[in-house]
C-alpha cells in the first residue's frame, strides 16, 4: 500500500510571496529517454501533477554572493527560453533567485487543481537538488543506444557516436547525486520495463509517490499522439543501426553501458582512431547542418549560430525564436 506520508512534500523556507514551498518530485533522465511518455502518465493520475519540462529553472540561474538568496537568474535569456515560453507562466515583478524560483514552480503546480507535483528534467540534476532541498527522484534510464538514435532522428547529432554525448552526461550527473540522496528519496525506472510492464512498473512508481495506482495513466493515448506502451519500442537500435555504428558508440561509453545495465552487444573493440574519429566529427556537423537547413531554413539555423559565436545577443534570439517556432509545429 502507498505511504501517505510520501505525498508530503518536505517544506523548505517560505519564498518572496510570504507562502510555504514545497520541493517537488524531479522525473530526471536524459532526453529521448521517456521523459515526456511518463509525464503524460503520471499527469493523467487524478492525484499527480505534471506540468512538463522546467530544465529552465537551472539553465539561467548562476551564484551570485551579493543577492539576497545567493541566486541570480538570466532574465532574459529566461523569458527567451522556448520551454519557459511554453508553459506560459509570468516572472513576478522584482522577484528573483531562489524567491523567482520557488514562484515559478508553485505557478506550475497551479495548472491543475490538485496533485502532488512533479516536474521532468534532463540536465543539472545536482545543482537542482541543492536549489530544492527535499526533492525526490524518478529516476528514468533507456538504453543508451536508442536515445543516441532518436537523438540523430531529432537532429541533435549526426551519428550515434556523438548522439549519445547527452546521455553520458546527465547518467554522470546522476552519479553525483546519488551521494546526496538518501536511498527512500529515489527510485529508478527503465523504460523498457515500462514498455514491457506498464502497470507493474507504474504502480511500483505510484508506491514511491504514496498514491495508488491508476488505470487513468494509461488512457494519455486519447489526449496525445503518443501511443500505448509497446514492447517493441525498446531496443530499435537491434533492428535500425548499423554494426559498426553501434560498435563506435559502445568503444565509447561501453563501461558506462555496462554499470547501467545495458550490456555491449559484442566484445570491447578498439576505439576509433584518429582518421575515423575525425569522418565521425565530420559527419556528425553534416548531419546537423543538413537537419537544421532542411528543417528550419538556413538563414535561421545559421543566424543564429553565427549571431551567437558573435554575441549579438537581440539577433541570436531573433533567429532562435524561428527555430523553435518550427520546432513547437513539429514536436509531438
Amino acid at each position: 500500500m502507498p505511504d501517505p506520508e510520501a505525498t508530503r512534500q518536505p517544506a523548505a523556507p517560505e519564498t518572496g510571496t510570504g507562502t510555504a514551498f514545497c520541493a517537488p518530485v524531479i522525473v530526471y533522465g536524459a532526453l529521448r529517454s521517456g521523459t515526456t511518455l511518463l509525464r503524460l502518465m503520471l499527469n493523467a493520475h487524478p492525484e499527480l501533477n505534471n506540468p512538463g519540462e522546467v530544465d529552465f529553472l537551472t539553465d539561467h540561474i548562476r551564484p551570485a554572493p551579493d543577492a539576497p538568496t545567493g541566486w541570480r537568474y538570466d532574465l532574459d535569456a529566461l523569458r527567451a527560453d522556448r520551454m519557459f515560453r511554453a508553459q506560459q507562466i509570468e516572472i513576478p515583478d522584482g522577484m528573483d533567485g531562489l524567491d523567482l524560483t520557488h514562484a515559478l514552480l508553485q505557478r506550475l503546480a497551479g495548472k491543475k487543481a490538485r496533485g502532488l507535483l512533479c516536474v521532468s528534467m534532463h540536465r543539472d540534476l545536482p545543482l537542482a537538488v541543492e536549489l530544492l532541498p527535499g526533492a525526490r527522484v524518478v529516476h528514468l534510464l533507456r538504453d543508451p543506444r536508442d536515445v543516441a538514435r532518436s537523438s540523430v532522428e531529432m537532429g541533435w547529432a549526426g551519428n550515434l557516436y556523438h548522439g549519445c554525448d547527452h546521455w553520458v552526461r546527465s547518467e554522470l550527473d546522476w552519479d553525483i547525486t546519488l551521494s546526496r540522496l538518501d536511498p527512500k528519496d529515489w527510485v529508478e525506472l527503465r523504460f523498457e520495463a515500462l514498455m514491457d510492464a506498464p502497470e507493474a512498473e507504474l504502480s511500483r512508481i505510484c508506491d514511491f509517490l504514496g498514491v495508488p495506482y491508476s488505470d487513468k495513466m494509461l488512457s494519455y493515448p486519447e489526449h496525445s499522439t503518443y501511443a500505448a506502451p509497446n514492447p517493441a519500442v525498446a531496443n530499435q537500435w537491434m533492428r535500425h543501426c548499423a554494426p559498426r555504428d553501434i560498435a563506435d558508440l559502445e568503444s565509447k561509453i561501453g563501461i558506462l553501458m555496462a554499470a547501467r545495465g545495458y550490456p555491449p552487444s559484442a566484445p570491447p573493440k578498439s576505439a576509433p582512431g584518429r582518421i575515423r574519429r575525425a569522418q565521425l566529427a565530420l559527419h556528425h556537423k553534416a548531419g546537423m547542418w543538413a537537419f537544421g537547413m532542411r528543417n528550419y531554413g538556413a538563414l535561421a539555423f545559421f543566424g543564429a549560430r553565427i549571431a551567437g559565436k558573435l554575441r549579438l545577443t537581440g539577433l541570436q534570439r531573433h533567429f532562435q525564436g524561428q527555430i523553435d517556432a518550427r520546432i513547437r509545429q513539429t514536436l509531438r
